[in-house]
């Protein structure tokens, strides 16, 4: 009895010495990813934006020197340069935002009261069609909320550059929000719920479970240039707010984006209203 009771000691200390020696190469094998990310972080973050900016430079200076261009092909090739810089400068800042928050928690930012409806006119199109398409439809009596507002900027970015991009040359988009209550568990949260919306060509429905995956381009994405990096980064940036975002969409008929990120303010909408009221 003594030498079963012994034996089976031995297993289960065995069992745990075991189990030790997997969390240790497990956490080695963390480290070495963590080492290989910080990494490629100075690389993209530092060893490719300092030389962009450089070349960038100097083809000002080249076409300063040169004054006026009468010739129609040396002014291709400047603006050929000057498409080429840009189209590398996005795939580098596409990559620095990338790694930026590819971990949960990575650059949490700060919470702050965040006016959504002011947002979206921050993240208007300076000029052009694009500007004239953009439609805000939130409320202009819709109180800030606290948040992270450098994850929703990024994300609002992302998903508003992309209607307008890939929605049609005349087609409208429309940004609408809300704040609604919703039970999580065992509490109420209140939470936020954004849409963008276009009329558009659409995502084709075999599409729709792609487009969130890192350097996936659809049909509209290779006849604009896409890089396939955007709608990553936003799934990514709703996770670590704890949010979701549906798709729907379809050819032909437009799509509509939604996300739905909770708010830190514990106080139903009809209370941040009243609570903006006493404000003013």
């Amino acid at each position: 009895m003594a030498g079963t009771i012994d034996m089976d000691r031995s297993r289960a200390s065995g069992a745990v010495l075991d189990e030790r020696s997997e969390i240790e190469l497990l956490r080695e094998e963390l480290d070495r990813y963590r080492n290989i990310f910080e990494s490629a972080n100075m690389i993209v973050g530092h060893e490719l934006t300092k030389p962009l900016t450089s070349i960038s430079g100097y083809v000002e200076l080249l076409e300063d020197k040169f004054g006026k261009i009468a010739d129609s092909d040396e002014k291709r090739y400047f603006l050929r340069l000057r498409e080429s810089i840009g189209h590398l400068e996005e795939l580098v800042e596409s990559f620095v935002q990338l790694l930026r928050f590819d971990r949960v928690g990575e650059q949490a930012g700060e919470f702050e009261l965040v006016d959504i409806r002011g947002l979206v006119e921050k993240l208007r199109p300076r000029e052009g069609n694009e500007r004239v398409r953009l439609r805000n439809s939130i409320d202009p009596g819709m109180p800030p909320i606290l948040l992270r507002r450098k994850h929703l900027e990024v994300i609002l970015d992302n998903l508003i550059s992309n209607a307008l991009k890939h929605g049609g040359e005349n087609v409208p988009v429309t940004v609408d929000a809300e704040i609604i209550r919703e039970r999580r568990g065992s509490a109420a949260a209140n939470v936020l719920i954004v849409t963008v919306t276009d009329e558009g060509v659409g995502i084709p429905e075999h599409e729709i479970e792609e487009i969130f995956n890192p350097f996936y381009r659809g049909d509209s994405d290779r006849r604009a240039g896409g890089l396939g990096l955007g709608l990553a980064l936003v799934k990514n940036m709703i996770d670590i707010m704890g949010g979701e975002i549906r798709v729907n969409s379809s050819s032909g008929e437009g799509t509509k984006v939604t996300i739905s990120v909770p708010v830190r303010d514990g106080k139903s909408p009809g209370e941040l209203k009243e609570q903006e009221n006493d404000r003013q």
